[in-house]
């Protein structure tokens, strides 16, 4: 019997990576979809065992990605721009636009089935909420990025067409080589710059990148996940301040003790937000630390219902917080802090 083929985009990536990995030890045939600038070094460790392909295309070349599509049986969409203070016009480029062209592409080619990595952002909004289930309507909330996964689950469940369509709502991804929040806020804390909103007592909803994993390879030709939607998180209540404690401890940096109140932080999030774009991106990177999506972060309630992916994906194994994020400090101490 053919092993089942699967094309991972953005697999130079966090999600993408770990992806690629987890496929290939559970027996896949897996082709790994970069750009030409990647660097794919990380990847081709991960050849030996020959079920892996490392193949080259711009997410906005339909026919470079028919090309690659050829023989295909799943795709995992999990390349994205979560850069938080870009231009809202470069992020809807990457994160909806080329996740149009890559679902028709998809569709030319065959494929069965198309695995989307969403958010939880798209139904988080800027308030708290509490046991939110996959029913929760969309939610555009002002933040580009998230907006742009709003319109990009849009795209992906209402054009459905002849291919199968399961969308995966991570919330804040954590793990070895992690690089969109962990750094800063790693770096934050290092600096004495870190501050708790209204004490840190909110929860939070982190994933830790192999959860994520699993939970990709349950959903593969699964057909109860076919035109579903599920949250996805490590299925613990960890608040704000926990999360903080466990990236200090680990790392021997002194606990978070500043707080804020959570107004003042959000109106300053707001106006970094709206400022950010215009200025170049050496400064922009000095302020993510600001961004709404910081806010969301740090404080937002973020409670979310797994129950239905427990359910219909079986996804109960998880690694549970404290060990997903030894193993994620354990990459991360590695490296000294700096300033961002």
């Amino acid at each position: 019997m053919d092993k089942t083929k699967v094309l991972v985009t953005g697999a130079t990536g966090l999600v993408g990576f770990h992806a690629v990995k987890h496929l290939l030890s559970k027996g896949f045939a897996v082709k790994a979809l970069t750009r030409s600038s990647s660097n794919t070094v990380d990847l081709q460790s991960l050849s030996t065992s020959g079920q892996l392909s490392i193949v080259q295309a711009e997410l906005d070349d339909k026919q470079q990605l028919i090309n690659c599509l050829n023989g295909v049986d799943v795709v995992v969409h999990a390349a994205g721009f979560v850069d938080p203070l870009a231009k809202r016009e470069d992020i809807y480029k990457v994160n909806v636009q080329a996740t149009g062209t890559l679902l028709a592409a998809a569709k030319e080619a065959k494929v069965k089935q198309f695995i989307h990595i969403s958010s939880l952002s798209v139904i988080t909004g800027q308030g708290d909420q509490y046991g939110l289930s996959e029913s929760a309507e969309l939610k555009y909330c002002g933040e580009a990025y998230a907006d742009s996964k709003v319109d990009a689950e849009k795209l992906v469940t209402t054009k459905n067409g002849t291919i199968a369509v399961t969308v995966l709502r991570p919330g804040f991804i954590y793990g070895p080589k992690e690089k969109a929040w962990m750094p800063r806020l790693i770096n934050s804390i290092a600096q004495g710059k870190a501050m708790l909103i209204d004490g840190g007592h909110k929860e939070t909803n982190v994933i830790y990148v192999g959860n994520l994993s699993q939970a990709i390879e349950l959903a593969i030709l699964n057909k109860q996940s076919y035109g579903q939607v599920y949250n996805l998180t490590d299925g613990e209540k960890v608040s704000k301040k926990q999360l903080f404690d466990a990236i200090a401890d680990g790392l021997q940096l002194p606990r978070v003790t500043k707080t804020i109140p959570s107004a003042v932080a959000k109106t300053a999030c707001e106006v970094v937000s709206v400022i950010a774009p215009l200025l170049p991106l050496s400064a922009r990177k000095g302020l993510a630390r600001y961004s709404r999506a910081a806010f969301r972060l740090a404080g937002v309630n973020q409670g979310f219902d797994i129950g239905k992916a427990e359910r219909e994906l079986n996804y109960t194994k998880r690694i549970p917080f404290a060990e997903g994020m030894k193993l994620t400090l354990a990459d991360f101490g590695s490296k000294k802090p700096m300033g961002n």
